[in-house]
């Protein structure tokens, strides 16, 4: 099983369309693949069609001391999925609360899974610095940090890769979201990215292409919506680069 923590340096980078699509690509690729929404936004489902007014997922269903896999659901292409669910100030509160009482849950639940050695997880974890966001990086075997190609990004992913504190920060790898080539700070800022970082980039881009925002918004994913899209493209690669050793090794 390989654990793969999508991240960002801040809001606005895709986070959560990266982590779905990925998943996506990464399942029509014939890869098991489980996806955890860690993010109180509750986003990720709606990528995978879960209705807007379902309440329910992961955070509710832990304070309310039921079992949380009572509450995974599988979309239609396939991809079994967690959302993080609609919970209130004072429930995500406990909902903390609870998990900095037990620092290895996580790891616990993604053992209870018993997935195949070919299986990847996909926790989609926007930047919040909570005890889930820290359990997601302790557990995961790849940490994808998304980046827009603008002037603040290197700083930002500097700062950030200094508060995660992985051990050589072997296991991050930086990914740009929304690359434009006819724009020419997209281009620079990605030069110097290859530069700076080397072996820490992740080798594909992914372009800006309307097709996600209109595929989220007819509620398909990329490849039945626009499969002949750059998206689509980017993503298969993305996905091909991913589950390929030993950019991402196994969970121990």
């Amino acid at each position: 099983m390989k654990v793969l923590c999508v991240t960002g340096i801040g809001g606005g980078t895709g986070v959560t369309t990266v982590a779905a699509q990925l998943a996506t690509a990464l399942k029509a690729q014939g890869h098991p693949v489980v996806a955890f929404d860690f993010s109180p936004d509750n986003t990720l489902r709606l990528h995978f069609g879960m209705a807007l007014g379902d309440d329910s997922g992961l955070a509710p269903q832990v304070v309310s001391g039921q079992a949380w896999n009572e509450v995974a659901y599988r979309s239609a292409n396939g991809v079994d999925f967690v959302p993080f669910g609609n919970i209130d100030a004072s429930g995500l509160n406990h909902f903390d609360e609870l998990l900095t009482q037990q620092p290895d849950w996580l790891s616990r639940r993604l053992d209870e899974l018993d997935l195949p050695a070919d299986a990847l997880v996909v926790l989609d974890c926007p930047r919040t610095f909570g005890p889930l966001w820290l359990q997601a990086l302790a557990a995961a075997t790849l940490v994808l940090i998304v980046l827009a190609p603008d002037a603040l990004s290197f700083a930002r992913a500097r700062a950030n890769e200094r508060a995660m504190r992985l051990p050589g920060n072997a296991r991050i790898k930086y990914l740009f979201n929304g690359f434009d080539a006819s724009r020419a700070l997209d281009r620079d800022v990605v030069a110097v990215f290859r530069y700076e970082l080397r072996e820490k980039l992740v080798p594909v881009l992914l372009h800006r292409d309307e097709h996600l925002r209109e595929a989220l918004a007819s509620k398909r994913d990329i490849y039945e919506y626009a499969p002949s899209s750059q998206a689509a493209q980017d993503f298969s690669s993305l996905a091909q680069w991913l589950a390929t050793p030993p950019e991402v090794t196994p969970r121990p």
